[in-house]
C-alpha cells in the first residue's frame, strides 16, 4: 500500500456543493491549514489521501452526517460508533465483511453491499448503481467518491485486523475506466486493478480471510472514532515498493488470467517483454500457471471439496488429467492426499 497524492481540483466540486447547502467549508479548510477562502486555493495544490479523509471527517462532524453529505439519506454521525462497535466483535475478515455489509445495508435501507465467495477468493462487493448520491449525474465525481470509499473501507478493516486485510488483499475492481481522468487516488493500491466494472470490489484470499485475528480490547468509539481509525491507520509509515512483475503475474493468474497475452495486456506490456522479464527472474509463465492451479487444488481439497469438484472448478479435461497433474506436483494422488488430511484430523481429534 502507498499514499496517493490527490489534487484540490478533485475535492472542489464536493466543497462547493457543501457550501451551497450551508456547511461552513471555510472553517473546515482553515482548520486543515488551507485558509478559509476556497477560491484562493489552486486546483493543482497537492492533497494527501489522509488530508482528504480529515476534511471529510470534519465535514461529517459539522453536518452531523456520517456520509459527509454524499448521500441524500442522512446517517447521523453517531452511526459511526455503531458500525465500529459491530466490527469490533468480528475476529476474522470474513466476519468483518459480513457485519459491515449487513449493517450498512440496514442503515442505508437497501442491499448495496454483499459478500461473494468464488473459489479461493472472498470479496466485499459494493454496488452503488441505485445509491442516492447527492451528486447524482456527475459520474466522474461519483467515481472519485467511490474510489475513496473503497480505500476507507479497506483501511478500516486492515486496522481492525492488525494488518491482515492488507496481507490478504488480492485484487481491486473499480467502476472508472482505465484511462479516465482524476484517478490519482488509485495509486494507493499495489494489487492488480480491474477497471470498468459494474460494482466496486475488494477481493481477499479466502483462507487468510478466514484466519482468526486478536480482537481489540479497547477501540475508539467516540463520535469521530470511525474516521479517526482510518486516518490514524493511513498516517502510519507504510512500505511504498510495488509488487514485482512475477508477483503481479501470480496475482493475475490466481484471478483466472491463464493466457499470457491477457496477463501482459493487464500489465500494460507486450507478451515478448513479459516473457523476457520473467525469464530474467528464472521463471516461465506456464510454470506459474501450473503452480497456481495446483496450489488452488490443494487449498480446495483442504476445505473439504471433492476431487471431482476441484477438477471441474479448475477446468481440467477430466479427473484423470487432474490426478496426473496433482501426483506430479505432490507425489501422491488427490485421493491419497485427502486420506492423509482425514488421518491427520482424526489423530488431532483423538
Amino acid at each position: 500500500m502507498r499514499h496517493a497524492a490527490l489534487s484540490f481540483q478533485q475535492l472542489r466540486p464536493i466543497l462547493t456543493a457543501l457550501a451551497d447547502d450551508g456547511i461552513d467549508v471555510g472553517a473546515v479548510l482553515a482548520k486543515r491549514g488551507f485558509g478559509c477562502d476556497m477560491g484562493a486555493i489552486r486546483d493543482d495544490m497537492a492533497l494527501s489521501i489522509v488530508d482528504y479523509f480529515r476534511i471529510q471527517r470534519d465535514i461529517a462532524l459539522a453536518a452531523d452526517d456520517l456520509t459527509a453529505h454524499f448521500s441524500q439519506r442522512k446517517l447521523t454521525f453517531r452511526t459511526g460508533h455503531f458500525v465500529v462497535s459491530q466490527l469490533q466483535q468480528a475476529d476474522t475478515l470474513v466476519g468483518a465483511m459480513e457485519r459491515l455489509a449487513d449493517h450498512f445495508n440496514m442503515m442505508h435501507g437497501d442491499a448495496y453491499n454483499s459478500v461473494r465467495r468464488s473459489g479461493h477468493r472472498i470479496s466485499l462487493v459494493i454496488n452503488d448503481s441505485a445509491f442516492p448520491y447527492t451528486f447524482e449525474g456527475d459520474t466522474p465525481l461519483i467515481h472519485f467518491i467511490g474510489d475513496c470509499l473503497l480505500i476507507k473501507i479497506h483501511s478500516l478493516m486492515d486496522s481492525l485486523s492488525s494488518g491482515l486485510a492488507e496481507t490478504a488483499l488480492r485484487r481491486v475492481r473499480l467502476q472508472r475506466g482505465r484511462d479516465s481522468e482524476g484517478s490519482q487516488q488509485t495509486d494507493f493500491w499495489t494489487v492488480p486493478i480491474d477497471h470498468g466494472w459494474a460494482a466496486y470490489e475488494l477481493a481477499y484470499d479466502h483462507d487468510l480471510a478466514c484466519r482468526t485475528f486478536p480482537t481489540h480490547g479497547a477501540i475508539d468509539l467516540s463520535t469521530p472514532g470511525f474516521y479517526n481509525r482510518v486516518i490514524e491507520h493511513l498516517a502510519r509509515e507504510l512500505p511504498s515498493a510495488p509488487p514485482s512483475l512475477a508477483e503481479q503475474t501470480r496475482m493475475l493468474i490466481d484471478d483466472s488470467y491463464t493466457l499470457q497475452e491477457d496477463v501482459a495486456r493487464q500489465l500494460g506490456i507486450s507478451v515478448a517483454t513479459h516473457r523476457r522479464r520473467l525469464e530474467e527472474s528464472g521463471l516461465r509463465f506456464r510454470d506459474l500457471v501450473k503452480q497456481s492451479r495446483l496450489g488452488q487444488a490443494e487449498a480446495m481439497l483442504q476445505r473439504g471439496q471433492s476431487v471431482g469438484q476441484v477438477s471441474e472448478a479448475l477446468a481440467y479435461s477430466d479427473i484423470r488429467a487432474f490426478n496426473r497433474a496433482f501426483k506430479q506436483w505432490k507425489g501422491v494422488t488427490p485421493a491419497v492426499f485427502l486420506k492423509s488430511l482425514r488421518g491427520a484430523k482424526d489423530t488431532g481429534d483423538a
